[in-house]
């Protein structure tokens, strides 16, 4: 006779989602699947096994990535699988083979899309995923990572890892982290707190002050209810990093302020160059550098943003260096630790349940209330980093993508040529006007560049 007997708690450890987390989860019901997809190409052939063994490894040297989502009386929490028979059953899951032609950049560009909107299972299986692609000559890798698992810095550190393991190189072990920002935004001393705050309050009203003096362009859009899918471009611009970088220097910046000038120029161009317009846009950055030394995390979501204006009064020549100063004065509040508002009522929002998160995203799309943002721009700098003098194994490319609200613009140079990955929702912004924009920032950098 069968005698029912419950298995006792799981003794594996569990983490808390911090607050940038729990919108990811609230957002993927709504937004589609929050998987970060990297399409990586190598530049020579790398078998099906010698990426099993890396990928394999990965899992047990970075035991965050073992994750899955698991209900709480109210809400979600980490639960770390222990890497028993279990797990691998999942990871036979999580590691495939596909078969696509590499050769045919349509056929690439479908195939990436449909991993940034394959949905992932966050409760039953792993958050994770390698895909292989063979090929004769250069083989390709999509690494997908859902978004309430790391953010872009820490797929920066996986594919770093990746390509040290391909080459026989050890990676080191990275344990559990807090997943709290609060010690990279809390002042240094308790009677900091009220100046902090106040200049933090006066920042955000200021803000607000100059973006309501401006109509803030961007590309044409339809208005919809839900959001449906999101497309990905692969965006050549036609110009060499290192000439992007003296260009950038010359008018008073560096080669991403170049960039994100030369795209909110563009916008700005096909709005007609209208007087009382402006470009806003969302950039990124890493709270790691903020915590007190010793204490960065390395694996988690420790990004978080600012917005940067630039008006259409601000001559052509100047802009560039408009960007730069703007940035550095968004960075050096970081640093002067003035970003409490709003980010410390952000990291203390634990009363508010992911369906309301979901709610409240739901009736913003409706409401048009979303911020009126141009575009989203990140940067992870040159592929050529990923490779060592010495490797064997060598990456050619990379692109990478994950879903957002306006149109993301991932910067990366490859082969000393910068590339740009633009993901946009197919709802609201279409390939054409993607293009469009894409097509003009090349024209605006050829007449800053010199190429014209």
């Amino acid at each position: 006779m069968h005698v029912r007997k419950p298995l006792p708690p799981s003794s594996a450890p569990v983490q808390a989602l911090n607050r940038s987390e729990w919108v990811y989860l609230a957002m993927e019901p709504f937004l589609g699947s929050m998987a970060q997809a990297y399409v990586i190409r190598f530049e020579q052939v790398v078998g099906e096994a010698e990426l099993r063994r890396a990928a394999r490894r990965m899992m047990s040297a970075f035991p965050r990535l073992r994750g899955v989502l698991e209900p709480t009386p109210r809400r979600f929490q980490f639960r770390i699988l222990p890497e028993d028979h279990h797990f691998e059953q999942l990871f036979d899951i999580a590691f495939r083979t596909e078969h696509i032609d590499l050769d045919d950049p349509q056929a690439v560009r479908r195939w990436h899309e449909i991993h940034v909107n394959d949905p992932m299972a966050l409760q039953h299986g792993l958050m994770v995923r390698f895909t292989h692609v063979p090929h004769p000559t250069r083989s390709a890798l999509m690494l997908t990572v859902h978004h309430v698992l790391m953010d872009g810095r820490s797929m920066v550190h996986l594919v770093e890892s990746l390509m040290k393991l391909l080459n026989g190189q050890p990676v080191a072990d990275v344990p559990l982290e807090s997943s709290s920002m609060l010690p990279a935004i809390l002042p240094n001393h308790w009677w900091e707190w009220p100046g902090k705050v106040w200049a933090a309050w006066r920042h955000l009203k200021a803000e607000a002050r100059e973006i309501s003096q401006y109509e803030i362009v961007r590309l044409r859009s339809d208005r919809s209810e839900r959001f449906t899918s999101c497309g990905v471009l692969h965006h050549q611009t036609g110009q060499a990093g290192k000439a992007l970088s003296k260009a950038g220097k010359g008018l008073g910046g560096s080669s991403n302020s170049l960039m994100i000038a030369a795209m909110g120029t563009a916008l700005l161009e096909m709005n007609g160059n209208r007087p009382g317009t402006a470009a806003l846009v969302r950039v990124g950055v890493d709270l790691r550098k903020y915590f007190p030394e010793g204490q960065q995390p390395m694996l988690g979501n420790y990004v978080f943003v600012f917005d940067v204006l630039l008006p259409q009064h601000v001559p052509e020549a100047e802009r560039v260096k408009w960007i730069d100063a703007r940035v550095r004065a968004g960075l050096a509040r970081y640093e002067r630790r003035e970003l409490l508002l709003p980010l410390l009522p952000y990291e203390l929002m634990g009363f508010m349940s992911t369906q309301m998160y979901s709610r409240l995203m739901r009736r913003a799309k409706r409401m048009d209330q979303f911020p009126p943002l141009s575009f989203h721009a990140s940067n992870i700098g040159s592929v050529d980093a990923f490779n060592a003098a010495d490797a064997q194994v060598r990456m050619a490319e990379m692109h990478p993508s994950v879903s957002s609200v306006v149109p993301l613009v991932v910067l990366a140079q490859s082969n000393g040529q910068q590339r740009a990955t633009v993901a946009y929702q197919r709802d609201e912004f279409g390939e054409e006007g993607v293009s469009a924009m894409m097509a003009q920032t090349n024209r605006v950098l050829a007449r800053w560049v010199g190429t014209d």
